[in-house]
């Protein structure tokens, strides 16, 4: 999709209102389909819709860990003409004295993002959900891939352990929310699920009879880096 002809560099630090920024931002309409089947992923992982004109316009936010970097730098190449500034740093300390590193970016806003909030953002809370038939209509395999990079991973850590579960960790969203979509995981692919209870909230586990059809549904589109976090 890249068509766009003005050079980023020349619109960091100026303001939205800027006439160069307003042009840049007309240079650009829809998402590339592979940019959307991304989106469906990262957002049911952890990405943020969020907007700043009562819903005229929306921007992707991204925040990943310092271990997860080059994912970081694949998701930014992704969605390059939709982000302006590159990915920045974020240190703090937690309770423990432990340093956190952290990387975030965030997309232009835009209303090319405003499709992916009428799936996503409930309207009574202005927050992230899932509503029915999301998984179904919209999911793709690519998409699958992203969300399992985004938010997922192995049951068991043990690193001797032969279990092949892999886990969802969805919980940002309702009980319900969470039942639906592991209903409908296992009807558009296929995969034997179950919820589980993870920190008090709920999760979705693909039993390990399903590890090879998952596989053979991701193994295209999942990065190396991220092979890691399989069994």
């Amino acid at each position: 999709m890249k068509m766009y002809r003005i050079n980023k560099q020349l619109l960091i630090g100026l303001s939205p209102n800027n006439n160069l920024v307003k042009e840049y931002k007309n240079s650009l309409t829809n998402l590339s389909t592979e940019q959307w089947d991304s989106s469906i992923g990262l957002i049911l992982g952890d990405a943020s819709l969020q907007t700043q004109n009562e819903g005229k316009t929306y921007r992707i936010k991204f925040e990943w860990s310092d271990k997860d970097k080059a994912y970081v730098n694949h998701v930014y190449a992704l969605f390059d003409e939709w982000v302006i500034s590159e990915p920045h740093k974020q240190t703090r300390i937690s309770p423990k004295g432990n340093t956190i590193i952290n990387w975030g970016f965030q997309t232009i806003s835009h209303q090319a993002f405003k499709p992916l909030a009428e799936l996503f953002i409930n309207n009574n809370t202005n927050k992230k959900s899932v509503k029915d038939s999301l998984i179904k209509n919209h999911l793709t395999e690519r998409g699958l891939a992203y969300w399992f990079m985004d938010d997922g991973g192995k049951l068991d850590y043990n690193k001797n352990s032969k279990n092949k579960s892999i886990v969802l960790n969805t919980h940002s969203f309702t009980e319900l929310e969470v039942i639906n979509m592991a209903n409908e995981l296992k009807d558009c692919f296929n995969f034997s699920t179950e919820v589980r209870t993870n920190k008090g909230k709920k999760i979705i586990v693909i039993k390990p009879e399903s590890y090879l059809l998952f596989r053979s549904k991701i193994d295209n589109y999942i990065i190396q880096e991220m092979l890691r976090k399989l069994p």
